[in-house]
């Protein structure tokens, strides 16, 4: 350990060189907080791997001293960690009432722990967590109730802004105060924590409005079924669809576990009330096309969503053809691109109209701009500027911009550094290596198991199995079964088979190979054998698997 109980620490687990898995500790007095705990999803290069997560071993190993778990807001690489470890998470988890009724779904759904504390905190609420004493300050983002937390310690006071923007989405009440941000300049901010997913993006992001807008000019005017994607969780979004499809008269239909489930949390927290009456998805046929309008899941091209199952013709009820049309109000993540071209190239060749944030004014970011980064660091006055959520680009920009703004220091972090605020000398004094992990199997392991390594290296050499049964003398029984799967269809593949079957044949009656060796010796002069007529004819080298049966 390189640090003293008393330092004020900041530690990313996960959100500083990437987009996603936002995990981000605090330690003083020899306690530890948690700001977040989300996912992030693979890229196509970490094949059957469905999400990552990060690793939780060093928060597990710190016991008592872990006191809890602080939501800025309910998106998944926010929060969705909390369900794979719910059954090992014993500290409470604070968070607005929407990101606590989004939390609740998610835990139900997989079945997890009750047991977890789950505490709703309001905005400007001021609580101790231990030696840390913070408020949530009310902000703005593309889901409703995202939270700043000011964390204040006897040594110095920090400012973690969460994912924000400053113009604010009035259909669901968002009333920034820019006051406050200025009274905790005012106060002293010896770091701020801040978001820079939009540090290469000049000028200000627009507010809801703006979105509004851009959809009420389009879909109005559209013939045919339009069908609208966007994240589950925008219930700004969401909000004003429905006011245009009222307004188009259009039924709505909205398909998608994940939309339903931050639809009914809306409700219940009353910052979705009033809904229409929505189609159900058996009635489509019912009604005109042209007086359609679907919400879906699915803006990021994922394999089990309601739009990818519709771009395959999959769908039991929605059946797009030429004449509608589809609107991406969403923007791409990083590493979805080729997942949502796919989607999108399969709808161009049914002649469905796709409409995107290149084409047309559809989607508003939830994230700052430059000059609202500007306006945010001539609030808080920083003494430290921490640049996180974003990947290396993101945030060298970010660094580049807080220059500009002659933030005294600046410290770019990188997952696993242990940084020191406190002293004349702030910086990194440590480093942790953090693992991703994944989910798999009904178990949680890291993401450099060999189980990973092969299968990837079974995808691409393929998988060759031996079964060899020996007698009690230890001569073959009957001759050696071998197959093959991924490494070759020629026609001489049968051939080649046979001849390797013979090669073991004689590798084990004329050697005394039987009598002598152990099962493992077997195993091991066998797939020696195999691998080395794979290479030399096929210039693969298969995944081998040997069976030993004695009878």
């Amino acid at each position: 350990m390189y640090w003293k109980k008393s330092d004020l620490l900041f530690l990313p687990i996960g959100g500083s060189e990437e987009i996603g898995m936002n995990a981000n500790l605090y330690h003083y007095e020899d306690k530890w907080i948690l700001v977040d705990f989300g996912i992030s999803f693979p890229d196509e290069t970490d094949l059957g791997i469905d999400v990552l997560l990060p690793d939780y071993e060093f928060i597990k190993s710190l016991e008592d001293k872990f006191l809890g778990i602080i939501l800025t807001h309910g998106h998944e690489d926010h929060i969705g960690a909390i369900p794979y470890f719910a059954d090992i998470i014993n500290c409470p988890i604070w968070g607005t009432p929407f990101t606590i009724a989004l939390l609740k779904r998610k835990l139900k759904e997989n079945n997890k722990n009750n047991n977890i504390k789950l505490k709703n905190l309001n905005i400007n609420e001021k609580f101790d967590i231990g030696p840390f004493k913070l408020k949530a300050i009310r902000t703005s983002h593309s889901i409703p109730d995202p939270i700043s937390i000011l964390i204040s310690t006897q040594i110095g006071n920090i400012f973690h802004s969460g994912d924000w923007k400053l113009n604010d989405a009035s259909n669901i009440n968002e009333n920034i105060e820019i006051n406050d941000f200025r009274s905790i300049g005012k106060d002293g901010i010896l770091a701020m924590v801040c978001d820079s997913t939009n540090a290469l993006v000049e000028g200000r992001t627009p507010s809801e409005d703006f979105a509004y807008d851009g959809l009420m000019e389009i879909i109005p005017k559209t013939n045919g079924i339009v069908l609208v994607t966007c994240f589950s969780s925008n219930i700004s979004r969401i909000k004003s669809l429905l006011k245009i499809a009222k307004k188009s008269d259009r039924s709505v239909l909205i398909i998608g576990r994940a939309l339903l489930r931050a639809i009914d949390a809306a409700k219940e927290v009353g910052i979705l009330d009033n809904l229409p009456d929505l189609l159900n998805a058996t009635d489509i046929n019912l009604i005109p096309r042209s007086n359609i309008l679907i919400i879906s899941t699915g803006s990021q091209g994922e394999p089990n969503s309601a739009l990818n199952r519709i771009s395959r013709g999959a769908d039991k009820y929605i059946k797009l053809k030429k004449g509608d049309t589809i609107i991406f109000s969403s923007r791409k993540i990083p590493g979805n691109e080729n997942s949502i071209l796919k989607v999108q190239n399969r709808f161009i060749e049914m002649g469905v109209e796709i409409i995107t944030d290149d084409d047309k004014n559809v989607h508003v970011s939830g994230h700052p701009s430059k000059d609202e980064l500007v306006d945010m660091y001539s609030y808080i006055k920083p003494k430290i500027s921490i640049p996180v959520h974003g990947t290396r680009e993101h945030i060298d920009a970010h660094v580049e911009l807080a220059n500009q703004c002659q933030v005294p220091q600046i410290i770019k972090p990188r997952n696993g550094d242990v940084i020191k605020l406190n002293g004349s000398n702030p910086c990194v004094i440590s480093k942790i290596d953090f693992i991703n992990h994944v989910y798999d199997a009904g178990e949680i392991v890291p993401i450099n198991n060999e189980r990973f390594t092969v299968r990837r290296h079974s995808l691409w050499n393929g998988f060759v199995s031996a079964s060899i049964v020996i007698n009690e003398e230890g001569f073959l029984a009957t001759p050696p079964q071998i197959s093959q799967v991924g490494v070759s269809d020629s026609n001489s593949m049968e051939n080649f088979l046979v001849n390797i079957s013979l090669k073991i044949e004689h590798l084990i009656d004329e050697n005394s190979v039987g009598i002598l060796n152990s099962d493992d010796d077997i195993i091991n002069k066998v797939r020696k054998l195999i691998r080395s007529e794979f290479k030399s004819t096929f210039l693969k080298r298969p995944t081998i698997n040997v069976h030993i049966n004695r009878v």
